[in-house]
């Protein structure tokens, strides 16, 4: 028995396969709007496909032969407003666009374009200018989302 369990506890981490990723480059390559720049999204980008690949199971490897290079193409919110009266709706529309590029082996597959969108609705009676402003709960859901779509068109 205990012969076993000694050639179990030995044999269990070579028996046990997990596969490696490494998210390697994330460029904001963004000409205008608010995330001109701005490297705390790109560190965001990295947070999110990290936690995505590893709910699916993957090791973050920096080693790894698998890797993703994402360069943020887009990003800006898109502002409406209707007003009859004293009545207004203001419609915000966070949109992201991805360009990601996998390389399994050395070999580079062909790069997607992916994007994200999140929507904000709000009506009100009284008009307040919000000064053009972005809901960072609207980036963080449109960040997820074109995450989730690179990974989905990567098969991942």
């Amino acid at each position: 028995m205990k012969i076993l369990l000694f050639i179990g506890v030995f044999l269990m981490p070579v028996l046990s396969y997990s596969q490696d990723f490494w998210i390697e480059d994330i460029e904001n390559k963004t000409i205008s709007g608010p995330a001109v720049g701005n490297r705390d999204l790109t560190f965001g980008v990295r947070n999110i496909l990290e936690e995505l690949l590893q709910d699916k199971g993957y090791d973050i490897n920096p080693e790894s032969t698998t890797k993703l290079s994402i360069e943020i193409l887009y990003f800006d919110v898109q502002k409406t407003n209707v007003q009859l009266g004293t009545f207004g709706k203001n419609l915000d529309i966070t949109e992201i666009i991805f360009r990601a590029t996998l390389t399994k082996d050395g070999k580079q597959l062909k790069p997607i374009v992916a994007k994200g969108q999140a929507k904000s609705i709000s009506t009100s009676t009284l008009i307040i200018d919000q000064g053009g402003k972005f809901s960072q709960a609207n980036v963080s859901t449109a960040l997820k989302k074109v995450c989730e779509e690179v990974l989905t068109k990567f098969e991942i």
